[in-house]
C-alpha cells in the first residue's frame, strides 16, 4: 500500500511540474496558429495559466478561427482577452475555466449569437467591451458575472435584451448601452452601483428603462437618441446625481419625466433638450437643486414648467426655442427668493412663445397674457 501511495504521489507531482505558466502576450490570427501553439511542441502545451494577454483574431483583418476548445484547461489569463473579427467563430466554448480576467473585448465576431463559454466568469477588473457582433441576440454566458470595472455594449445590431447580466450588481466606473438597433428592453439588469456614467443612447427600439430600479446615485446620466422611450420609468429610485449632470436629449417619443419623481438634486447641469414629444416636467416635483446650468431647449410642444416649483438652487438658467412654452410660473418661487442682480449674468430666456424677464418672474407675471 505504501508503494502504491508513493507511486501516485510521484505521478501527481510529475503532472503538476509539467503544467506550465506561459509568460508573455500571444496572438492567434488563424486556427492553424492556435492548434500549433497547443500542440506537444507549442508554447502553450500543458499550460494552465497565461501571464499576459491573448488576442484571438486581428483588429484589421478577418481570421479563419472556428473553435476555442484548446483553451479549455486555461484557468487564468492575467492581462486580458481580446476576440476580434472572427466571422467563423460561433461559440466561446473553451474559455469556461476562466473566473476572473483583467479585461475582455469581444468585437466583430459575426457568427456569435450568445456568449456561452464565459459562464464561470465572475469578475472583470477593468473593461468589458462587447461591440459590432452582428448576430449577437443575447448576453447568455455572462450569467455569473457580478462585478466589472467598465461595461460597454454597442453596435450589436441583433441584440434584443440584456439576458445574461442578471447577476451583475457593481460597475466601478461607466456603464453604456449605445446604438443597438434591435434592443427591446434591459429588464434583466439588477445593477445596484455605477461609479460614474450611465449612458443609454441611440437604441431605436428600446421602449423602457425598466431594469435600473436599484440605482439611487449616479455621477452622470445620459439618456439620448432613444426614439421609442415615452417615460423614464426604471429610474424611479434615483435620488442624486453627484459630481456631474444629466443629459436628456433627442428622445423623440419622450412625453414625461415620469421615473425621475424621486430625484432631489443634480450637482452640475440638467439638460432637457430636443425631446419633440415632451409635454410635461411635472415628475420633477421633488427636485431641489441644479448646481450648474438648467438648460431646457427645443422641446417644441412643452407648454409649462410645472414640476420645477420646488427648486431652491440653480447655478444658471437657459430656456430657449421651446415653441409652445408660455407658462413659467413654476419658477416664480425661486426668483422671488433671489436678488435679480446676483443672477443677471446667469439668465437666458429667449425664442420661446413667451419670454418673461427676471423682474416679471419675480412679480408673478409669468404666463402669456397675464
Amino acid at each position: 500500500m505504501k508503494k502504491i501511495f508513493f507511486y501516485i504521489s510521484i505521478t501527481l507531482f510529475s503532472i503538476s511540474i509539467k503544467a506550465q505558466v506561459y509568460k508573455g502576450n500571444i496572438q492567434f490570427k488563424t486556427q492553424e496558429e492556435l492548434e500549433e501553439a497547443f500542440s506537444s511542441s507549442g508554447g502553450l502545451y500543458n499550460s494552465i495559466d497565461i501571464d499576459g494577454y491573448i488576442i484571438i483574431g486581428d483588429r484589421s483583418n478577418r481570421s479563419n478561427i472556428t473553435s476555442l476548445s484548446f483553451f479549455s484547461k486555461i484557468r487564468r489569463i492575467k492581462e486580458g482577452v481580446y476576440i476580434f473579427n472572427n466571422p467563423e467563430l460561433q461559440s466561446l466554448r473553451g474559455l469556461q475555466a476562466l473566473k476572473s480576467v483583467s479585461e475582455i473585448e469581444i468585437t466583430g465576431n459575426s457568427g456569435l449569437k450568445n456568449l456561452n463559454g464565459l459562464e464561470n466568469l465572475e469578475q472583470i477588473e477593468s473593461l468589458c467591451k462587447i461591440s459590432h457582433n452582428t448576430a449577437l441576440v443575447s448576453l447568455k454566458g455572462l450569467q455569473r458575472l457580478e462585478k466589472v470595472g467598465e461595461f460597454e455594449l454597442f453596435l450589436n445590431k441583433s441584440l434584443k435584451s440584456c439576458e445574461g447580466l442578471e447577476k451583475l450588481t457593481t460597475v466601478k466606473t461607466n456603464f453604456s448601452i449605445d446604438d443597438n438597433d434591435e434592443l427591446l428592453n434591459i429588464e434583466a439588469l439588477n445593477i445596484k452601483t455605477i461609479g460614474n456614467v450611465l449612458s443609454i443612447k441611440n437604441n431605436n427600439k428600446l421602449e423602457t428603462l425598466k431594469g435600473l430600479e436599484h440605482i439611487k446615485i449616479l455621477n452622470n446620466l445620459i439618456i439620448s437618441g432613444n426614439s421609442n422611450i415615452s417615460t423614464l420609468k426604471g429610474l424611479d429610485n434615483l435620488k442624486r446625481i453627484v459630481k456631474g449632470g444629466a443629459l436628456l436629449r433627442g428622445n423623440d417619443k419622450l412625453i414625461t419625466m415620469e421615473g425621475l419623481h424621486n430625484l432631489i438634486e443634480v450637482d452640475e447641469y440638467l439638460d432637457i433638450w430636443s425631446n419633440k414629444s415632451l409635454q410635461s416636467l411635472s415628475a420633477l416635483k421633488n427636485l431641489k437643486k441644479v448646481g450648474g446650468e438648467l438648460h431646457i431647449a427645443e422641446n417644441h410642444i412643452l407648454y409649462d414648467l410645472q414640476g420645477l416649483e420646488n427648486i431652491n438652487q440653480i447655478g444658471s438658467l437657459s430656456i430657449r426655442e421651446n415653441n409652445d412654452l408660455q407658462d413659467f410660473c413654476a419658477l416664480s418661487i425661486f426668483f422671488r427668493s433671489i436678488a435679480v442682480e446676483d443672477f443677471k449674468k446667469k439668465f437666458d430666456i429667449k425664442y420661446n412663445k413667451f419670454n418673461p424677464s427676471m423682474s416679471a418672474l419675480k412679480t408673478n407675471h409669468c404666463i402669456l397674457g397675464r
